[in-house]
Parts: structure tokens; sequence; C-alpha cells
């Protein structure tokens, strides 16, 4: 075991280089930060890094990285005929051998992804102070070109130093990769980048780190953050948590202002008094504040931010349909739906999921507990306003 301590790694490294070190090597580092307390795993061959990530290099999953980087369409079936014909399934080298045959892809551009990916693991634990654990009797043969070559310390060094000068750049608007990112932009409606309506509410959830979001979405923190930063000068997207909860501070008292004027309207308007009442069930004010906004001309509207709320709304309100939404907290969505189905008086309820969450799995899951239609967010206007007056018709003439 070698100790290091902070922006000391790199020695470490340039040892086991010069010893010609092949093997693995385990870091650990003393660092609070949660997205960097997990190990990574250092690879090397004849003293050159060859791989460094969360665990051990599999060849499945790394062919699929690569497919997906690559934007392979045939690497599933690619993949299955490397199990067919490689001898080793531990032998990451012969999957990437097979595949340069298929003329995939080459060496080339495998070793610049792999620098890539390496840089970016090393500057997360570089500015920390830790230990390196070696395994010389655990290898993987991974190495590039036929000379079987690696990286060497001079280069990656280099690439920490360009991502840190870029991160740099980028404060104090987006401080770190391990920042929190928030959303400030209630009304999906006000982004016109198309992707940002589709990401933001997926992935922005104010409890994700821009590694976290990135690390899922399998893509360079950095190349997010500077498509976060545009999103910050746009004022959708903020870092900064004081001024989020001021945001979600003022939509819950617009939200708030606009139930009593409602409520009030509704004991004297006639008009109002005809509105079919809509349950809207979602723990985020600010996805609340933008239903709100959508259907408060054509639905009477009430919002209730857990299951409990919803339960005591539905038990003393006239509710001709409920919007849904999958993740909360306690009781989710889904077990939601179920217990309402489970009483007699709202088996014929309309319930509409709503969720970021795509995919027919979990639209089957939907279907089974009972809900009427899904809604994946972000949901558009009209579509929403579409399937709301399919089931209940609104009253309030254009």
């Amino acid at each position: 075991m070698l100790q290091f301590e902070s922006e000391q790694l790199g020695n470490l490294i340039l040892k086991l280089e010069h010893e010609q070190f092949s093997g693995i090597a385990s870091v650990e580092t003393s660092s609070n930060v949660s997205t960097i307390k997990h190990p990574r795993i250092l690879v090397f061959f004849n003293g050159e890094l060859t791989y460094c990530g969360l665990s051990r290099p599999d060849p499945i999953e790394l062919s699929q990285k690569l497919g997906q980087h690559f934007q392979l369409d045939i690497m599933e079936a690619a993949l299955q005929l490397a199990q067919k014909r490689v001898d080793d399934p531990t032998s990451v080298r012969r999957y990437l051998e097979l595949f340069i045959r298929l003329k995939l892809f080459d060496w080339s551009a495998v070793e610049d992804y792999m620098r890539s990916q390496a840089a970016l693991v090393l500057e997360q634990i570089y500015p920390h102070a830790g230990r390196l654990v070696l395994n010389t009797l655990s290898s993987v043969d991974l190495a590039y070109g036929d000379d079987r070559h690696g990286f060497t310390w001079e280069q990656l060094r280099g690439d920490i130093f360009q991502r840190q000068q870029a991160w740099a750049d980028l404060a104090p608007k987006i401080p770190s990769a391990h920042a929190i990112p928030y959303q400030l932009q209630a009304d999906q409606q006000r982004i016109t980048d198309a992707w940002a309506q589709h990401h933001l509410p997926q992935w922005v959830n104010g409890q994700r780190t821009l590694y976290e979001i990135a690390t899922q979405l399998n893509i360079d923190p950095l190349e997010l953050a500077r498509k976060y930063l545009k999103f910050v000068a746009m004022g959708w997207l903020t870092f900064e948590q004081d001024k989020y909860l001021s945001t979600i501070n003022r939509l819950k008292n617009a939200v708030n202002s606009k139930e009593s004027v409602v409520d009030k309207i509704s004991v004297t308007d006639d008009k109002a008094s005809t509105l079919p009442t809509i349950l809207s069930v979602d723990d985020s004010p600010v996805v609340q504040a933008m239903i709100k906004r959508i259907i408060g001309d054509h639905y009477h509207v009430l919002l209730a931010s857990n299951a409990m709320d919803a339960l005591s709304l539905l038990n003393t309100e006239k509710i001709e349909l409920l919007l849904l939404d999958v993740t909360m907290p306690d009781i989710d969505g889904l077990e939601l739906c179920r217990t309402i189905r489970g009483i007699g008086r709202f088996r014929d309820l309309p319930i509409i999921m709503l969720t970021a969450k795509d995919g027919v799995f979990n639209k089957i899951r939907g279907q089974i507990v009972g809900s009427t239609h899904y809604l994946t967010k972000p949901v558009e206007r009209s579509k929403l306003l579409e399937i709301l007056d399919k089931y209940v018709p609104s009253k309030v003439m254009s």
C-alpha cells in the first residue's frame, strides 16, 4: 500500500512507470465528495496506464460503451459474434481485435477515447490525498496498437491540466463537476432549446451532481458543463442553492395565491364553478406551477405533493381526473394508483401518469396498477390539454 498527499498521485504513477509495473492498482481517496468515495481502478501494462475507471474493465461492458460512443447500431450483433468467436471471454484485447478486423473502429480511435476517459477519472482524484493498493496477481490484457502501448504520466498530466483550465473558465457559474444543478424555469414552454426541454425535467432534480448526470448519460462532464453554462445564461439553470430556494419560495407563494383566488371565485363565479376539478400530485413545486399555468384556464386545479394529501383531497373533493407523478418520496405514484383503484368509487376515475422515465417497462407497470393513460415529461401543452379533454371535456368555451 502506497500513501500519497494532495496532488501527489502523479509521483506514484511515475514511479510505477519507471518500474514497468503490470497489474491493477486501486486508488482510495480521503475526499468527502460522495461521487469519488468509491475506489478507482488503474490498469498498468509495462509501466504505462491503459485504463482508468470505477471497476475492472469487462469486455462486454467496455464494448457496449465503445458502441455507444461511436454510435454503432451494429455493436450488439458484433458482440454476439465476438462471444462465439473469442476463445477467452475475459480478454478485452481479443474483443477489440475482432471489432477492429470488422472495421467498426481502429486502434487510434479506441486509444483517443480511452485516454480521454483516463484523464476524466484522474482529474477527479488527483486533487486529493489517499492510498494506492497494488495487485500484481491480477491483470487485464488491455493495451493499444500492435506494439501494445499505453499512456505515460506526461501525456495524462497534460490532459488533466487542460481540463483544469477548462473548468476554471466555467467558474464561478459552474464551480466543479461535483456541483448540483437546479432548474429555475418552471414553464417548459419558455425553454426554447429542444434538447433542454427534454433533458432538464428528466435529469436536473436538485439531487444529482453534474458528474453523476454525465456518468449516467455516458458523456464527458466537461461537455455537459458547457451545455449547462448556456442554460445558466438563459436563466433556466443555477448552481446556487440559495438562488434556487428563493425561486421555489416565489413559485410556492404564486401557487398559493392563485389557489386562494380560485377558491374565492368558485363561490361567486358561475363560470369557475362549472370547471371540472383535476387533482395534480407531484412533489416538485416547479412541475406543479407549470401544470397550473398550462391547464388553469380550462380546469379547476388542486395540488398535492404527497400520497397522504392526495388521498385526503380525493375524500373531500369531487375530483374528475387525477394527474399523478410516478416518482415521489414515501409512497410512489404507482403504489398510490394501485391503492386508489382498490377503492370502489375510484375504479373509473381517469388517472394520467406523468413521469420523466421513458420506456415500455414503465408504461406496462402503469397499466398493471390501473392507470388510464401515460405521458412522459416534459409534456407539451397541446398534448396535455388534448388528453385531458379526451377523458374530462373542459366546459370552458373557446
